[in-house]
């Protein structure tokens, strides 16, 4: 495998030393240079990263937005470049610690009714990652409301063994691999999809009849929402309004309707209890002033970025 087969897109948003922990690991453990090329989309950061990855590692292909363009869009904007065979979508808070786009490189030739691939994910301290679900249901969301999760067995594929491949509905977006030819057959990432567009993006691939594989036969570590806690407006307003996104999308009216009223209730409870526990950390207050400023925009979530 000589040729250029991947294109790795990595969204890059203030975080420095993460990135470029990713990519050092990238190169380390793919001698092989020819195989893939990077292309790295930065979300205006003011940390210093684009010249940090510029020093480091000029083979990079580094596309510098003069604002935050969100995460789908960026991505977009890396894939509109792509050159490789497949492209991997991949988190900057990701870090090797294999040859991983070998094997899934490896697996996709072996395999060529498999379009999209997620691959196993690990928490920093080497414990398995949940990476791959099924889609949002309103059973889920009332048990994620009200710390039911224990009752999602089916959501989160627990039934299943975590050391085998399976056919699944969804992943991670820190790590997806698919075939560039998937984009020609559903589209990019929905840019209004911000923080469910990669559950939104495996749906309409199974919904085309496309199949997509868990694939824990090679693991890469996310040190996982490392870029959500620097902005809890961002992160907190997104993974509520996600949900209501997604079932105006591609559920019934009424569904989406009792997800709008399940996602107010459960922000004016956080506002209450968060409002009650901030005299003790200022996260606590954080938190509280977040839901806040989500509480009106439910009824109407705005497009992107929130």
């Amino acid at each position: 495998m000589s040729e250029l087969r991947v294109s790795i897109v990595i969204v890059n948003y203030n975080v420095k030393e993460l990135i470029l922990t990713c990519l050092r690991s990238l190169f380390h453990f793919h001698s092989n240079h020819d195989l893939f090329e990077v292309i790295v989309v930065d979300n205006q950061s003011v940390d210093g990263s684009c010249k940090a990855i510029s020093d480091e590692f000029p083979q990079v292909i580094l596309i510098e937005n003069k604002e935050n363009e969100g995460f789908p869009k960026a991505n977009n904007q890396g894939f509109s470049i792509a050159n490789g065979e497949f492209i991997f979508m991949l988190n900057p808070d990701t870090e090797f610690i294999e040859n991983s786009i070998v094997k899934m490189v490896s697996y996709m030739d072996q395999h060529t009714n498999v379009s999209v691939l997620g691959p196993g994910l690990l928490n920093t301290d080497g414990s398995r990652q949940q990476s791959v679900w099924r889609y949002p249901s309103l059973k889920s969301i009332f048990c994620e409301f009200h710390y039911l999760s224990v009752l999602l067995k089916q959501k989160n594929y627990r039934e299943k063994d975590f050391t085998k491949i399976f056919e699944a509905e969804s992943f991670s977006g820190a790590a997806i691999f698919f075939r560039t030819s998937v984009l020609e057959k559903i589209g990019n990432l929905d840019e209004t999809m911000f923080w469910i567009e990669d559950v939104e993006f495996c749906y309409r691939a199974v919904q085309s009849n496309l199949t997509c594989i868990y694939f824990p036969e090679t693991k890469i570590v996310h040190h996982i929402g490392q870029s959500a806690k620097k902005n809890y407006n961002i992160s907190l307003s997104n993974q509520l309004f996600n949900k209501i996104k997604f079932f105006k999308k591609h559920r019934s009216k009424f569904s989406a309707n009792l997800v709008i009223m399940m996602t107010f209730i459960h922000v004016i409870q956080k506002i209450v209890v968060f409002g009650i526990l901030s005299p003790l950390n200022v996260v606590y207050k954080r938190k509280a002033k977040a839901y806040i400023y989500t509480l009106p925009k439910v009824f109407n979530p705005p497009l992107g970025i929130a």
